[in-house]
C-alpha cells in the first residue's frame, strides 16, 4: 500500500524510463510524531465530506502502458488531517479507524466511478480497521480491488479472510498488500488465494538476499500455478525497475513510474486479472466422504508421521488443530509455524500447510470395536480449503508459535539446544533481550508487547520472561550475514515501538543481544553479553539498542 503524500496533480514521470531517483521525504512508515489534533477535527472532516481521492497509475512492466489505478484519500489541503498519516493517526486515537476506513473507501469508489474510462481500481483496506461490510461504488466503475494488508493476515487472518470473501461475493478480486516484511505470510498464501501479490520494494530492501530469493521463489511459484499476478510497488528509480524485473513483477506502481493523479491521462491499457474465485465447497464434507475404518492407535502413527515430516521442512507452515488430545500434543511439537488455529470438531484431526507440505488428517467419533472413520489428504487445494474455512470462522487473533516455554526450561537451555543445532548445521543463534520500562496500566504494556510480537520473524522465537522482560531467539542463521539480520530484528521491534509512541509515551524499550557462535562460545557467555548489552541500552535512556556489549 504506496500511500506517500506528494503534490495533487504532479505531472506523472515517463513511464518506465526514470534515469535519476525520485524519493519523497516523508514515508509513511518511518513516520514523525506531532500532536495529533483532537477527534473533533476528525468529526468535522468526515461530517463534512471533506475527504478527496487522488488515483496513481500502475503499469504493465512489458508493454509500459499504465493499466489500472490505486486509490488514495487525502484531507483537506490547508487543514491538520491532509496527509493520510495525519488522518490515520487521528482516528486511531479516536478509536474511529474502522470508520474512516470505510468513508476512505467510500471516496476512493466514488471517485473512480467519475473517471473517464473503465479504469480497474486497487482499493486500500486499513490494518486495523477491517470491519464486517464493505462499500457499493455509486456507479459503475472498472474492476475493482481490494488490498488486504500482509499485516492483518499475519495478525488477524480471520478477519482477513472474511474480508476477501466478501469482496469476492461483489465480484471483486483481491490483492495482497505490502508484502516483504514477513515472509511467514507465505504460509497463507495459498489459503488467500490473492488474485494480485504486491511486493514492497522498501519493505524487501530490508531483508538479506536469501530472504528475497525465497520470497520472490514461493510468489512465482504462487502466481505461476494459480495465474495471479505480481505488482512491485514503491518502485522509485531505474534500479529498482531492474529489482522488479528480476523478482518477475508483471506490473509496477511507484513515484519512479508515475505520481499520484485526479485524474489518470487517457484510457487504461490492458490487463488480465483473474476472475473472481468462488467460494469454495464444504472442505470438512469433502474430507469426510473419503474416511474409512482405523483404530485409535492408527490415528496416533499418522499423526505421528505428519509431525515428523513438517518438523523436517525448513518453511514455516500454518497448523489448525481439527480436535483431540493427539492432534494437540502434535501441533505443539511441529518445526517453524507461521500460525496455528484450534477448531473443536467432534474427534481428532490436524491439518498442516505450507510451501512444500500440504497434509491433513481428520478420524470422525468412535464407532464400534473403538474403530474411527479415518481421512487422509495430502491435495493442496483441499487442506488450503479447510484451513480457510477454519480460519474464517475464529474472530481472534492469530496464535503466532511464540509462547513460553515450560518453567523447567532457562533461557540457557534453549540458547545451548539452540548452539548444539549449529555445531551440526554451521549455522549461528541470536540472542535479543528485550525490556519494556516506564509507568503504563497493563493494556498498555500488553498492547506494546502485541506489536512488537507482531514485529518478530515467524520463524524466531518469542520468550516471555516476566511482565516486563522477553527473549528473541533466531536460529539457523548463515555465519556470513548473521549480524546483519539480528540487527534488523531489532531495527524492526523499535519500529514498532516509535509507531505507538503518541498511543504510549510513557512507555520505553531497551533491547540488548548477542550472537554465537560468533560473539560467543557458550550460552552462559551469550546471555551475559545480551544483559551487558540490555543495561547500555537502558543507560541511554529512551528507545535504543545497544545491538553488540560495548
Amino acid at each position: 500500500m504506496t500511500t506517500l503524500d506528494p503534490a495533487v496533480d504532479a505531472p506523472p514521470d515517463l513511464a518506465l524510463g526514470v534515469s535519476a531517483p525520485v524519493r519523497h521525504p516523508a514515508h509513511p512508515a518511518y513516520p514523525a510524531h506531532p500532536a495529533h489534533p483532537g477527534s473533533g477535527e476528525l468529526d468535522r472532516v468526515l461530517r463534512a465530506g471533506a475527504l478527496h481521492a487522488l488515483f496513481q497509475p500502475v503499469h504493465d512492466l512489458r508493454t509500459g502502458r499504465a493499466v489500472a489505478v490505486e486509490g488514495f484519500v487525502r484531507g483537506p489541503q490547508d487543514g491538520a488531517l491532509s496527509s493520510p498519516a495525519q488522518l490515520f493517526r487521528a482516528a486511531s486515537a479516536a478509536g474511529r479507524v474502522g470508520d474512516l476506513d470505510r468513508a476512505a473507501q467510500e471516496v476512493v469508489l466514488a471517485g473512480a466511478a467519475a473517471l473517464p474510462g473503465a479504469w480497474p481500481v486497487f482499493v486500500n483496506s486499513s490494518p486495523d480497521g477491517v470491519g464486517d461490510d464493505l462499500p457499493t461504488p455509486p456507479g459503475p466503475t472498472g474492476p475493482v480491488v481490494l488490498d488486504v494488508p500482509a499485516r492483518t493476515l499475519r495478525s488477524r487472518p480471520g478477519a482477513a479472510l472474511r474480508l476477501a470473501r466478501r469482496a469476492r461475493e461483489r465480484g471483486w478480486s483481491v490483492a495482497l498488500d505490502d508484502l516483504g516484511a514477513d515472509p511467514g505470510v507465505l504460509a497463507l498464501l495459498p489459503v488467500l488465494r490473492p488474485d494480485v501479490v504486491k511486493l514492497d520494494l522498501r519493505l524487501l530492501a530490508r531483508r538479506t538476499a536469501e530472504e528475497v530469493a525465497v520470497l520472490a521463489g514461493a510468489v512465482g511459484a504462487f502466481a505461476a500455478r494459480h495465474g495471479a499476478l505480481v505488482l512491485a510497488e514503491s518502485v522509485e528509480d531505474a534500479a529498482d525497475l531492474a529489482t522488479a524485473r528480476a523478482l518477475g513483477a508483471d506490473l509496477v506502481q511507484g513515484w519512479g513510474v508515475a505520481h499520484v493523479t485526479r485524474t489518470p491521462a487517457g484510457e487504461p491499457g490492458p490487463v488480465a486479472l483473474p476472475a473472481p474465485r468462488p467460494a469454495p465447497a464444504d472442505a470438512l464434507a469433502r474430507l469426510g466422504a473419503a474416511a474409512r475404518p482405523a483404530g485409535a492407535d492408527v490415528v496416533e502413527r499418522v499423526l505421528e508421521q505428519l509431525r515428523l515430516r513438517a518438523r523436517r521442512g525448513p518453511d514455516p507452515v500454518v497448523v489448525v488443530s481439527l480436535g483431540g488430545g493427539a492432534a494437540r500434543r502434535a501441533a505443539s511439537a511441529l518445526g517453524p509455524v507461521a500460525f496455528s488455529a484450534h477448531a473443536d470438531l467432534d474427534g481428532h484431526g490436524l491439518a498442516v500447510l505450507g510451501p512444500h507440505t500440504a497434509t491433513v488428517v481428520l478420524s470422525g467419533p468412535a464407532r464400534g470395536a473403538g474403530e474411527r472413520g479415518l481421512a487422509v489428504s495430502h491435495d493442496p487445494e483441499l487442506v488450503a480449503d479447510l484451513v480457510e474455512q477454519v480460519l474464517t470462522r475464529d474472530r481472534g487473533p492469530a496464535r503466532p508459535e511464540v509462547a513460553a516455554p515450560a518453567r523447567a526450561v532457562a533461557l540457557t537451555d534453549l540458547v545451548t539446544e539452540a548452539l548444539e543445532g549449529d555445531r551440526r548445521t554451521g549455522t549461528g543463534t541470536g540472542l535479543l533481550l528485550v525490556g519494556v520500562d516506564g509507568t503504563c496500566g497493563r493494556g498498555g504494556r500488553e498492547d506494546l508487547v502485541r506489536r512488537m510480537r507482531r514485529a518478530v520473524r515467524s520463524v524466531d522465537r518469542w520468550v516471555p520472561l516476566g511482565p516486563t522482560h522477553f527473549a528473541v531467539l533466531l536460529t539457523g542463521l548463515p555465519r556470513a550475514g548473521s549480524e546483519g539480520v539480528v540487527e534488523r530484528v531489532a531495527d524492526a521491534l523499535l519500529l514498532a515501538v516509535e509507531l505507538a509512541v503518541d498511543v504510549h509515551p510513557s512507555l520505553s524499550v531497551s533491547i540488548g543481544a548477542s550472537l554465537a557462535p560468533t560473539r560467543a562460545a557458550t550460552a552462559g557467555e551469550a546471555h551475559r553479553q545480551a544483559v551487558q548489552a540490555l543495561d547500555s541500552a537502558r543507560g541511554a535512556g529512551g528507545h535504543c539498542a545497544r545491538i553488540w556489549p560495548v
